[in-house]
């Protein structure tokens, strides 16, 4: 009497896990080709991708093509090329929004020994640019907190594999850059 009652038990809770697991699964509405954007680049590639807060935005770095992309998905069957923002002397490495505002670190390092970037605020109703700030290293990933008090920046500053065998440390090191916040005193570029 006890084997029926366990295998009853295990055939239920094996149908009860498996439509859970069914509601769980990724379902892939629409595509987009990210080249929409960026007809004329020779290469494109989505690579961090954010949204807006009312969700019908998504923004994504584009490092190939040197964008900041955006794709209009309030019909999210129907994905649309919404513009980019063209990043100014390099390439981008990441991107964050908080409510209409993206946050994008670019990479304008001129080699391994000098390291650089910018952190642009970029309005995406607009796609323009509303202020930047020089981050004195190579940006490589970006969070906004969610009062959007402050970014944080991971500054990467990407080692010469070539160099040493590619062994840490590697001079200079990352640092901490302290940018306050975009309407105080960051460079107005719009």
């Amino acid at each position: 009497m006890i084997r029926p009652t366990l295998s009853l038990t295990s055939i239920l809770a094996l149908c009860a896990g498996s439509a859970v697991a069914q509601d769980m699964n990724f379902n892939r509405i629409a595509s987009f080709m990210v080249a929409a954007n960026t007809p004329d680049a020779e290469e494109t590639s989505a690579e961090i991708i954010s949204a807006t807060e009312d969700g019908m935005t998504l923004v994504y770095s584009d490092s190939p093509a040197g964008v900041i992309g955006f794709i209009d998905i309030t019909d999210p069957a129907n994905p649309v090329a919404a513009g980019v923002f063209a990043m100014p002397e390099g390439e981008p490495t990441a991107v964050a929004v908080h409510g209409m505002t993206a946050y994008a670190g670019e990479n304008t390092s001129a080699s391994f020994v000098e390291p650089s970037g910018v952190l642009h605020a970029i309005d995406v109703p607009s796609r323009g640019g509303l202020a930047s700030c020089d981050l004195g290293g190579q940006p490589d990933s970006i969070a906004v907190s969610p009062d959007g008090g402050f970014v944080a920046v991971a500054i990467e500053n990407e080692r010469d594999e070539d160099l040493g065998d590619g062994r840490v440390p590697q001079l200079p090191q990352a640092s901490w850059p302290s940018c306050p916040p975009p309407r105080a005193a960051w460079t107005v570029t719009g």
